[in-house]
């Protein structure tokens, strides 16, 4: 598993937390039967933030790895 340090933690939990809530937005919306152009917003948005993530671990990784607190 990665090891993050505390702060590095803190900061990926904005990109975790933001995954959730969107993800959840689109279920309240398609549950209610209320599908509306903030949906479509809402899936985008979501795509964009898990893409987002993914790059953000890769540099976090690749900063770990060029400090030199690779095992």
């Amino acid at each position: 598993m990665r090891d993050f340090t505390k702060k590095q933690l803190m900061y990926m939990s904005f990109y975790y937390f933001s995954i959730i809530f969107l993800v959840a937005c689109v279920l309240f919306d398609i549950i209610r039967d209320s599908i509306t152009g903030f949906t479509f917003g809402y899936g985008f948005a979501l795509f964009y933030m898990i893409a987002r993530t993914r790059q953000v671990l890769r540099l976090m990784e690749n900063a770990d790895h060029s400090l030199g607190n690779e095992e």
